[in-house]
């Protein structure tokens, strides 16, 4: 199956589970429930085949979130040392490299989220002193992946703490040189990205980028 259709399918997939959920949350008829609940349940079925994931556990995922279907907030964060170099962390899930981050926590503003994820992933202290973007993963070559999801970057500045070797969600950490970056998790951060934001850093602009 080609990449763009497998792209149509996970979209396909998204907007149905969005619906069902809408569906389920404004619903008051008790028919209709059924039939969204049976929508949510095909859609998550046809996921769990496309990404041999156990059906139950997407189950239990998507119920999680009884709510209005929105996207979900990804925050990243942008730490330099003194030679400009940037600060990733290799994830234990695929073994490859990313920039500090995560989901957002409830009641947690998204800057609160960006300096807990970096001490917690690295052992560095840090103050975050600016928003630098706020992307649509849709829209920046990221490979397709529920659920839709924004993507905060802030840079960060270090005032504390000392570089953790492994944490319970990280193999390592480093400071790499902007044009010397290891393979990447391309889910959650592009060289692109990495590239053509620590460009927007070093220029000093205080624009936010954003789609």
């Amino acid at each position: 199956m080609s990449a763009s259709v497998t792209t149509d399918i996970l979209n396909f997939i998204e907007e149905t589970l969005g619906v069902a959920q809408i569906g389920l949350t404004y619903s008051t008829d008790a028919f209709d429930i059924a039939r969204f609940h049976r929508l949510r349940a095909s859609a998550a079925a046809l996921l769990g085949r496309l990404e041999g994931v156990e059906v139950e556990k997407l189950g239990k995922w998507i119920a999680y979130d009884e709510h209005y279907a929105t996207p979900k907030l990804d925050v990243r964060a942008l730490v330099y040392d003194a030679q400009g170099c940037v600060l990733l962390v290799q994830e234990k899930s695929d073994e490859l490299w990313t920039l500090p981050g995560g989901w957002c926590d409830m009641g947690e503003s998204p800057s609160a989220s960006a300096v807990r994820e970096v001490e917690e992933e690295t052992g560095l202290q840090v103050e975050a002193v600016r928003l630098v973007a706020l992307f649509d993963k849709l829209k920046h070559g990221h490979p397709p992946q529920i659920p839709h999801a924004y993507k905060c970057f802030f840079h960060c500045i270090v005032t504390g703490g000392e570089i953790r070797p492994e944490t319970d969600e990280t193999l390592a950490c480093g400071f790499f040189p902007v044009d010397g970056l290891p393979a990447l998790s391309l889910h959650r951060v592009t060289e692109d990205q990495i590239v053509s934001l620590s460009r927007h850093v070093a220029r000093g602009g205080q624009s936010c980028l954003f789609d």
